[in-house]
C-alpha cells in the first residue's frame, strides 16, 4: 500500500430500526459513531456556527479502525476482524434481521498514477464468515 499517504477505516451497522444502546449491549463494544433513524443531524462549522441538517435517514452504529492513518489498509481491517470475530454469532443474527454491515476504507493517494493495494484471500474469507461487506472510496490529489 506505499501509494497511498493514508487511510481511514471503519466498520458500520446499518438498519432504519437500528437503537444503538441495543447494539452495543449485544456487541459489548462502544460505538464511536452512532445514531438513530430521525435523529437530528448537526456540525459546526469553522466559524463555530452550528449548522443542521435533515435528520438522519438510516441508524447506524460505527466504530473506527485505531491503526495509524499510515498502516497499510490490512492491518487496519485485521484489527477490525480481531475486534468482531468473538461477536460472529450476533453479527450473523443481525444479517438474518437484514441489517447491513461493511467495512469502508477511505483511501487517500498522493502524486501516483495507479495507486493499488492487495487484500488476501483469508482476509476475504473472514469478512465473508461475518457477511461483512466491503467498501472503498478513493481520493487523490496531487499535493495535501
Amino acid at each position: 500500500m506505499s501509494s497511498f499517504l493514508r487511510c481511514n477505516v471503519s466498520f458500520r451497522i446499518y438498519n432504519n430500526n437500528l437503537d444503538p444502546k441495543e447494539l452495543t449491549e449485544m456487541l459489548c463494544i462502544e460505538p464511536d459513531v452512532s445514531h438513530k433513524k430521525g435523529d437530528l443531524n448537526t456540525s459546526i462549522n469553522e466559524r463555530g456556527d452550528l449548522i443542521e441538517f435533515s435528520p438522519y435517514s438510516s441508524g447506524l452504529w460505527s466504530i473506527i479502525s485505531k491503526e495509524d492513518e499510515h498502516a497499510p489498509l490490512e492491518e487496519h481491517i485485521n484489527s477490525l476482524l480481531r475486534l468482531l470475530e468473538p461477536s460472529k454469532d450476533r453479527l450473523n443474527e443481525l444479517f438474518n434481521r437484514n441489517y447491513k454491515t461493511d467495512i469502508f476504507c477511505g483511501l487517500f493517494a498522493h502524486d501516483c498514477h495507479q495507486p493499488g493495494f492487495d487484500i488476501n484471500s483469508n482476509i476475504m474469507k473472514r469478512l465473508g464468515e461475518l457477511n461483512i461487506d466491503l467498501g472503498m472510496c478513493f481520493y487523490y490529489h496531487n499535493n495535501f
